[in-house]
């Protein structure tokens, strides 16, 4: 599972270090180049609900399957080096993995694991994604010099396609299928996406989501652009982003499984994580920039583990329930991911910076605090 995890996330963003290599390829503006970050979160907003039925109908480890295979479709960037349309193509088949994957994990969690271990499975699974991501951010503009973009894409497809043939030999079945509500679909979903806690939790990832892509997507550019950084020297900042993220991981996931609170983790990071952002955009200077997106790295990874274990803790007994606010979480998230980069890039087109596009969703990421103040504290108390 971890494997997957890792696979899906080095395919989720890898296109930020290089993205003046494909802008002077295609001979395109930062508008259209910012739509192969979008793409990857368009698909899912219309399908991130439908997904999570989905999961529940075919079953947990066909769902995961089914994911890391079309995860690996960006294996085929190879042959998109004349076609923009293609490329765009392989990163939306390829984002149809995540949101088949991530809808089934709180079921099989639940299935296989104590409550109380269930923060440690989340984190370590995030720990994963994020391990992925940063793997990409350091090595694909190193990769794309020597061997060019396509075939360094194309590798993360290669190692998604690995990870699918591991997890069918090797992966654990669910112990038991998920057992549907008796309400009405319609009805059912009317409860769940008008649910406060419901909209809170997609709320607080969305604010969050926004901020680390839009910085993951944009920030090499700005740099490269503005401070004369090299791409190799911007993809290993943004390396540095997820490492630390990797690190704030590891660190929520332990404190939270230890102190059993939730909220404070959510509310620390919403309100560390606009400050960092600012200072991502405003310094110059590349030794406080690896300081600060070290910074920002560990706010926009840290709250997950408890954000992810809420809903868990919420409905017990209807893991049918989990699911689909997972999916909802998902979606709201998509609609952030999807239009952030190219109305970032869009503003730059206008305006000739990219800083006031990036500073809007500085702004929006302060909602990560106000969401983890009105959310319920979930965790378990001490006796």
């Amino acid at each position: 599972m971890a494997l997957v995890a890792f696979s899906l996330g080095a395919g989720f963003l890898p296109i930020g270090p290089i993205a003046p290599l494909l802008i002077a390829h295609y001979n395109i503006n930062n508008a259209t180049a910012g739509f192969l970050t979008s793409i990857y979160f368009l698909v899912h907003i219309p399908l991130a609900i439908p997904a999570s039925l989905v999961v529940n109908r075919i079953g947990l480890k066909a769902s995961i399957t089914l994911g890391a295979l079309l995860g690996s479709v960006s294996l085929l960037s190879f042959l998109a080096i004349d076609s923009f349309a293609l490329l765009l193509a392989t990163r939306a088949i390829s984002s149809l993995g995540f949101i088949l994957m991530f809808p089934a994990t709180g079921p099989l969690f639940m299935q296989w694991f104590p409550s109380k271990e269930i923060p440690l499975i989340n984190g370590a699974l995030v720990l994963a994604a994020s391990l992925g991501v940063a793997f990409t951010n350091f090595l694909i503009a190193p990769l794309s010099n020597i061997f060019g973009w396509e075939v360094a894409l194309s590798g993360v497809g290669g190692l998604a396609l690995l990870s699918a043939i591991t997890w069918i030999f090797f992966g654990p079945s669910s112990r038991a299928p998920i057992v549907p509500t008796n309400l009405p679909s319609i009805q059912r979903f009317r409860e769940i996406l008008t649910s406060r806690n419901t909209l809170l939790i997609a709320a607080a990832d969305a604010c969050a989501s926004g901020l680390l892509i839009v910085s993951l997507a944009w920030l090499p550019t700005l740099y490269h652009q503005v401070h004369g950084i090299s791409l190799a020297e911007t993809g290993v900042l943004m390396g540095t982003m997820s490492v630390s993220g990797s690190i704030g991981l590891v660190l929520a996931t332990l404190l939270t499984a230890a102190t059993r609170k939730r909220r404070p983790f959510i509310i620390t990071a919403g309100s560390v994580i606009g400050f960092a952002g600012l200072a991502a955009i405003l310094v110059g200077n590349l030794t406080a920039l690896y300081v600060i997106v070290a910074v920002l790295g560990v706010m926009c990874w840290l709250y997950l583990p408890a954000l992810l274990t809420i809903p868990m803790e919420l409905y017990r007994n209807d893991p049918d329930r989990v699911t689909m606010v997972l999916g909802v979480l998902l979606t709201s998230s998509s609609v952030i991911g999807a239009f952030a980069p190219a109305v970032a890039g869009a503003i730059a087109d206008l305006t000739g910076s990219l800083i006031p596009g990036i500073l809007i969703f500085v702004v929006v990421s302060w909602g990560l605090a106000i969401a983890g103040i009105l959310l319920p504290e979930t965790g378990i108390k001490r006796a």
